[in-house]
């Protein structure tokens, strides 16, 4: 007999002798490995040791887990030792037809089919066995299970052997017992190998599906969570804040050029004016003090009439007495002569004053340009007003000092008006006129008077300091003069740029500068170098505002026929 068919008559006589015990289990139910059983051989057959152990199989690859086993071990033991001395009394029983079929073993066998020659190794499903809650407490069910296939190597397990898996090691171990695979032991949810079993696996995953919706329905469902996009503006502050970042490194990295200049094609076509462009808004609602500003501003403007029929001597008590501009009063009458330009290096000659009428004639307009319905609240009007009524007043107790010979009563009073002109202009430059009339009656007539009133401080000062006889050793009175004539000069060119060029300014102060050069060339106190200082900073004054005035209009030109630009000053 050949070793596959021993294995098949081995496996068909241990499937006819099931114990009692399993009768009413749902499905078939394995059997645990058992050991081999004694044997009484005779000492005449040879074959007697081939068939020694018929039953015997590996340990089972996987062992039941613990939840699995019978819960009673002495039940247990019992059944398993009566299901042995069944087996013993069945194999006994059938010893003799076991010799025959040994003796008949010797004849010619039938050539293996191709299914014996080549039998199959593939797993073979099984059904799923009950749960553990629903099986006999009386049965034996380790979960061994033969199968057909090839033999795997058994898998390590930390659980304890039970009774008939301690019994079976020992057959494990002899090499002469039939290959016999033992499929690992059933889990509750066992994993399906064929087709059969995939079906088995839907069902599984079905009934999971439906264990997690119910727990997942039993708490309350999460929000879901807010995603968080940046909007256009954001991406385009963080793209902006990068590229100033890139252009920040890259700058200090090649370091930044000693002059930009506009290169692009745009710059070169973009006008952006050097001052402060005209405002559009609204003005404010008028207030009482408005009204009592124009009212000073007009009590100013009418001050200056007086002052200026003073010196033609229309106001003087002594019909003989000498006028300062008609009668050269100046000369040397009143005040000592000392604004004669005679005496001092930087007070010119007494025709001078001449000026001033034009300027009176100024302020009247100015006046009454405030009363008009554009000018009632205008933000320039309301800074202005109050410093050009408060110059107004001012030179009207500088005729009065001047006919009275109050030398030190004539420097304060100067110095006043010309701080409170600057003021004026400055606020001119922060609220540019928004027309002709306002750049003629309010910029040109405090312009001029500007202009006016500067160098009227600066032959105060020069004629107080000459007739109280300062002098500081080291320091001759040419030098004083010189820093004196130089301040009086850059104060004039700096305001005089501002806006589109001032160039009343430029003109009060050359009207000054020029009555300021005969006296150094002509008198007893003679300088040439004051006259040419005189000179020259007339001449520089003037072309620095008319450079500006040319290069704002040339610009302006050339942007409104869409040409392009060059740099302005």
């Amino acid at each position: 007999m050949s070793e596959q068919e021993r294995s098949d008559h081995v496996q068909q006589t241990s499937a006819a002798q099931q114990p009692p015990d399993d009768v009413g289990s749902s499905g078939p139910t394995p059997t645990a490995a058992e050991p081999p059983a004694a044997e009484e051989t005779d000492s005449d057959s040879p074959e007697a040791p081939e068939a020694a152990a018929p039953n015997e199989t590996a340990p089972p690859n996987n062992p039941a887990p613990p939840d699995s086993a019978p819960p009673d071990s002495a039940n247990s033991l019992s059944d398993f030792l009566d299901t042995l001395d069944a087996r013993a009394r069945t194999w006994w029983a059938t010893r003799k037809e076991r010799k025959a079929q040994k003796a008949a073993g010797s004849a010619p066998s039938p050539a293996p089919s191709d299914e014996e020659e080549h039998p199959q190794t593939g797993p073979v499903g099984l059904p799923k066995p009950p749960p553990p809650e629903v099986r006999p407490e009386g049965q034996l069910f380790t979960g061994a299970v033969p199968g057909v296939g090839a033999q795997t190597e058994p898998e390590p397990s930390n659980s304890t052997p039970e009774p008939a898996e301690r019994a079976a090691e020992p057959a494990a171990s002899d090499p002469s017992a039939d290959d016999t695979v033992v499929l690992p032991a059933y889990r509750d949810e066992p994993q399906p190998s064929n087709t059969a079993a995939a079906s088995t696996a839907e069902t599984d995953t079905a009934e999971s599906n439906t264990a997690e919706s119910e727990t997942a329905s039993s708490f309350p469902a999460r929000p879901p969570r807010p995603r968080r996009a940046l909007d256009e503006q954001r991406r385009r502050d963080v793209i902006a804040q990068k590229a100033r970042a890139i252009e920040y490194e890259t700058a200090a990295y090649y370091g930044q050029p000693a002059r930009e200049s506009a290169d692009d094609e745009e710059d070169l076509y973009t006008y952006i004016p050097p001052y402060n462009l005209p405002s559009r808004d609204p003005d404010p609602e008028p207030t009482r003090l408005d009204l009592y500003r124009r009212i000073f501003v007009s009590i100013g403007a009418l001050a200056a009439v007086i002052s200026t029929a003073w010196l033609f001597g229309w106001l003087g008590a002594d019909p003989e007495a000498v006028a300062i501009l008609s009668g050269n009063g100046l000369h040397e009458t009143y005040a000592e002569g000392w604004f004669s330009g005679e005496y001092a290096l930087l007070s010119p000659d007494h025709n001078y004053y001449w000026l001033w009428p034009i300027i009176v004639v100024g302020l009247v307009a100015h006046a009454a340009f405030q009363w008009t319905g554009t000018q009632n609240s205008t933000p320039r009007q309301r800074r202005s007003g109050w410093l050009v009524g408060s110059a107004s007043l001012l030179m009207l107790g500088v005729t009065a000092a001047l006919y009275a010979g109050m030398l030190t009563w004539v420097l304060v009073t100067s110095l006043l008006i010309a701080m409170l002109l600057v003021d004026a202009v400055r606020q001119f430059n922060l609220h540019t006129s928004r027309s002709t009339a306002e750049r003629r009656l309010n910029d040109g007539v405090i312009g001029l008077f500007f202009g006016f009133a500067l160098v009227q401080a600066m032959s105060s000062v020069s004629v107080w300091l000459t007739a109280r006889g300062w002098e500081i050793p080291g320091f001759p009175a040419l030098l004083w003069a010189a820093a004196g004539l130089f301040i009086c000069v850059w104060t004039a060119a700096f305001y005089s740029m501002t806006e589109r060029g001032r160039i009343t300014i430029a003109l009060g102060l050359g009207w000054g500068m020029f009555w300021l050069i005969f006296p150094r060339l002509l008198t007893e106190v003679t300088s040439v170098w004051v006259a040419i200082g005189a000179a020259m900073g007339a001449f520089i004054v003037i072309l620095c505002t008319q450079s500006r005035r040319h290069w704002i209009n040339h610009a302006e030109r050339r942007a409104a026929m869409g040409r392009p630009l060059e740099d302005i000053i």
